[in-house]
């Protein structure tokens, strides 16, 4: 009898030893998703050829190059705006219509200097994918925009079959559990079920994993408080008007950082104002206090003789015939 239980259990590791190979060498040949990249525009889904290679011919038939496919959408947005408050809103808004949610968010930056930022990455309805982006892109200017698709439909369908496999292994084990009169056989055939359950829970994890990025899209949104938009073309009048807004914003700017500095330092020269003022009125009292000498009168003109010029000159002579 318990040589019998052990050809059971022998053969029924074996065939499901088998199953599970046969299961898994579709799968095996695309193990790498293939995964597309698009930047600034059109999302280029994967082609037919490209999306089977690696399936068998039953699982290639039952999916069609648009049709049941296990596809990944995933967006990246860098935008700029001179209205933060109401770009952000915008961009909150069209998450809210499309269903979407916040799955991380960080900002930082200065309103007074107009250099607010915010990063936001979106969980998006897959089915809402295509308006929740062009709404976003519609909130802004945007300057750069990446678009990409992973396409796992075989490794999801491996995986499919790794659990239908295990499960089947599962369920052989118990029965032979049921049917075990042996201690031995039993503790052996326990550890082989613990060892299929943990498989099946691993896999069934990852699957999960695969279910969330396929029910909702990842798009991770960058947005910039700017003074002057980056233009979008790159000719000479552009170039003229965006030069020309700098360089009047730089003016501004450097207006306001003048009169900002007076408002600085306007405290400390009203106290050395004040300091001067009290300063020239202590002096004012002290020459006020200080005593004056007596104004002495200018001395008096020497007295004149008579017949006589000034004191002590002779007279002058006299000229002509004496009489």
């Amino acid at each position: 009898m318990k040589r019998a239980m052990s050809l059971l259990l022998a053969a029924a590791l074996c065939a499901g030893l088998l199953v599970g190979c046969g299961a898994s060498s579709g799968g095996t040949a695309a193990a790498m998703p293939n995964s597309t990249v698009v930047e600034e525009g059109s999302l280029d889904f994967a082609t037919g050829e490209a999306a089977d290679a690696g399936l068998s011919g039953t699982e290639a038939d039952r999916l069609s190059p648009n049709d049941g496919r296990k596809i990944i959408y995933n967006a990246s947005l860098e935008m700029e705006t001179e209205e933060f408050d109401a770009t952000r809103d915008k961009l909150l808004k069209a998450a809210s219509d499309a269903d979407a949610w916040v799955q991380g968010s960080d900002e930082g930056g200065s309103a007074e200097n107009g250099s607010r930022w915010v990063r936001y990455t979106f969980r998006v309805p897959s089915e809402s994918y295509a308006d929740f982006l062009n709404d976003a892109s519609a909130a802004g200017s945007v300057t750069y925009k990446s678009e990409t698709t992973e396409d796992i439909t075989a490794d999801y369908v491996d995986l499919e079959a790794r659990l239908e496999s295990l499960r089947t292994q599962e369920a052989r084990l118990l029965e032979l559990a049921g049917q075990a009169g042996d201690l031995a056989d039993l503790l052996a055939i326990e550890e082989q079920l613990a060892q299929v359950r943990y498989e099946i829970e691993s896999y069934t994890g990852q699957q999960r994993v695969y279910d969330s990025l396929l029910a909702y899209s990842t798009v991770d949104v960058s947005l910039d408080e700017v003074r002057v938009l980056t233009p979008v073309s790159n000719n000479f009048g552009s170039r003229a008007v965006t030069a020309f807004k700098e360089s009047w914003h730089n003016f501004a700017n450097g207006v306001q950082d003048v009169a900002i500095g007076v408002i600085y330092l306007l405290p400390v020269l009203l106290v050395l104002a004040v300091i001067v003022l009290v300063v020239l009125v202590l002096l004012r009292a002290a020459r006020r206090r200080r005593p004056q000498k007596p104004i002495q009168p200018p001395p008096a003109p020497p007295a004149q003789v008579p017949g006589t010029g000034t004191a002590g000159e002779k007279p002058a002579p006299k000229y002509g015939p004496e009489k």
